[in-house]
């Protein structure tokens, strides 16, 4: 029987699927990945990387299974090369995801977290003395249309807001669809009043955001990330927030996670935090544990899955017997 390796729990649903027909091993987290993964065809991670040199130790290993979306954490250069599957959960997500966007967006607006806490510290004289924003007539830039981006979009329809995007990958017509005009990146910064930015980490969007964007930002705009934390320069961020070049910040994602306690970013008051938390609710984390625990199925029991990341390793193993058009 093939064994599966989990590195971290998920939801026991998934997990008696997989029991239906490999033996599973519940690992013991993040660390020494390479010795866990001994007499595994599969595993499934949720925050654990993979790199090339734990499947160098590991030739038996078929397929690698992303709880969620982002696939940074695994070397799928590697993994093509040795002819392993690797596989995600792209949009079980989505709309845990755009909610919490969207939250963020309106609590900035609202400065809800710091009209909570002077309330709660008696200060409810100072009611007359902040003034918050009403989203009506805004305009949201969006770096990055994709799917979570446009879905954003569409739960912020009934607010009124302006949306314009840049994306080097999406047409005029493309973003029209989504209820976004099409500008470039230079113009986003300098009419935005809220930017988010949401795009996966890879070495062409390093630091995409940094010096020179928060530059051009207004001095009352508000800046949204719950993409990766790499995306933007922390740095940068805590540049412009100190010296007054934006307003205030919403961020779900650090470029260092869990973050330092001195950061910067923890004592500003002007920045609302969370800790990576944008997709776990209920119904995504069930979801996400049953379409990853999906592709491993589908892998060892020789299905092109429906989320294959790396397609190319089609014509190197038994998955090309199977005809299909996966996608990631």
């Amino acid at each position: 029987m093939k064994r599966v390796l989990l590195t971290e729990r998920i939801h026991p649903d998934a997990v008696d699927m997989l029991r239906r027909h490999f033996e599973v091993v519940q690992g013991s987290g993040t660390e020494n990945v390479a010795e866990q993964l001994k007499g595994c065809q599969g595993v499934l991670v949720r925050s654990a990387h993979v790199t090339a040199a734990d499947m160098e130790k590991n030739p038996q290993l078929e397929v690698i299974s992303k709880h969620g979306m982002g696939l940074d954490a695994i070397d799928v250069e590697a993994a093509t090369a040795r002819g392993i599957a690797v596989v995600n959960a792209p949009y079980a997500n989505m709309n845990a995801v755009a909610e919490h966007i969207v939250m963020l967006i309106l609590a900035l607006s609202k400065r809800t977290v710091r009209m909570d806490r002077l309330t709660r510290e008696g200060q409810f004289a100072q009611r007359n003395t902040y003034r918050t924003r009403e989203l009506k007539g805004s305009t949201l830039g969006i770096v990055g249309l994709g799917k979570i981006s446009r879905l954003v979009v569409k739960k912020l329809s009934g607010f009124e807001m302006r949306v314009i995007a840049a994306d080097p990958f999406v047409s005029p017509a493309e973003a029209e669809a989504a209820g976004a005009r099409l500008v470039s990146a230079d113009q986003l910064y300098g009419e935005s009043d809220f930017v988010m930015v949401h795009t996966s980490l890879t070495p062409s969007t390093f630091h995409l955001v940094g010096r020179q964007e928060f530059a051009r930002m207004k001095p009352s705009a508000y800046f949204i990330n719950a993409a990766r934390g790499a995306v933007v320069d922390e740095q940068a961020l805590i540049h412009a927030l100190r010296t007054g070049q934006i307003a205030g910040a919403g961020l779900d994602v650090f470029e260092k996670e869990p973050p330092t306690p001195g950061n910067p970013l923890l004592a500003m008051d002007n920045v609302i935090v969370s800790p990576h938390n944008a997709a776990l609710s209920d119904g995504a984390m069930l979801a996400m544990a049953m379409d990853s625990a999906q592709g491993v199925l589908d892998v060892l029991e020789g299905r092109v899955p429906e989320h294959l990341c790396n397609p190319a390793v089609l014509q190197q193993d038994s998955l090309r017997k199977e005809k299909g058009e996966p996608s990631c």
